[in-house]
Formats: structure tokens, C-alpha cells, sequence
């Protein structure tokens, strides 16, 4: 094992509409908050989220912004993260059971960079301020000092 954290893996959803600013504002809420729960110095953050959402002009800014790398994953990784996920909300029709996108994206990209295949949330699904875009944050169980 190595004693280097895992990077805070973000997963985003968000409305088609939504600004770079908005997708920027609850990122650096969902960080501030993963930072409260997991402190200690980091690789940069991964962006996660479905592939039509990572190929979007607004994540595209965002990621550019901050020189962040883009996971773009699928529906089957996503649904596969579904019954992990910690909220359900009856307007999502995305993923079954009504999962929430943006911890699906976190838990399924920091499992599959973690050796184990295993991730955890540490931060649940916040709806920013606009509510335009939400974020989540998981870590991969990958090091010992992310365990707990």
C-alpha cells in the first residue's frame, strides 16, 4: 500500500442549461465539504459524470478552468453504482430506481480506479445554490490513510 491519498472523485450532474458557473460553484462546495470529512493534501480532484454530460460545453469549461481530467462513463458503470447510491429523488428517471446521477458517477469512476474495485461516498449529493448541477464526492479504497 502506498501513503499517497486518492484524489476526491466529483461526480456532476446537472441541467442542460446549467453555466460553467454554476457546475463551478457546487464544485467548489462538494471540495470544501469532502476537504471537512477526508482533510490532508490531495492530487487534484477527478471530474465523473454520464458521457453526453462530459462532453458537454459546460463541463468541458470547467474541467479547462481548473486543469481537471473528465471520467465519461456509461450507463452500465452507472447503473451498476445505483443501489450504492445514499439519495433517491422520483424526478430522476436516468438510473434505476430513481439513484442519484452524480453519486453514481462518483462511486462508479472511484471504483474503477481503485485496486479493490471498492469506493465509498464521503460527501452526498448537494444541489447548488441555482439548482442547476448537483455534486458528490467518493474516494477509492485504495490507501490505507482513505480507510476508515
Amino acid at each position: 500500500m502506498t501513503d499517497t491519498p486518492s484524489p476526491f472523485i466529483i461526480g456532476l450532474g446537472f441541467r442542460g442549461e446549467a453555466s460553467p458557473e454554476s457546475l463551478d460553484a457546487v464544485l467548489g462546495a462538494a471540495i470544501a465539504a469532502a476537504m471537512a470529512k477526508a482533510p490532508g493534501a490531495r492530487p487534484p480532484p477527478v471530474l465523473a459524470s454520464a458521457s453526453d454530460k462530459a462532453e458537454s460545453p459546460a463541463m468541458r469549461t470547467l474541467a479547462a478552468r481548473h486543469g481537471l481530467t473528465i471520467l465519461a462513463l456509461d450507463a452500465a458503470a452507472l447503473a451498476a453504482q445505483a443501489q450504492n447510491v445514499t439519495t433517491r429523488e422520483t424526478r430522476v428517471t436516468r438510473l434505476p430506481g430513481g439513484a442519484s446521477l452524480c453519486e453514481a458517477a462518483a462511486l462508479a469512476a472511484a471504483a474503477q480506479g481503485a485496486p479493490s474495485g471498492e469506493a465509498r461516498l464521503i460527501v452526498a449529493r448537494m444541489i447548488g445554490a441555482d439548482r442547476m448541477a448537483t455534486a458528490a464526492v467518493a474516494l477509492a479504497h485504495s490507501t490505507q490513510k482513505d480507510k476508515t
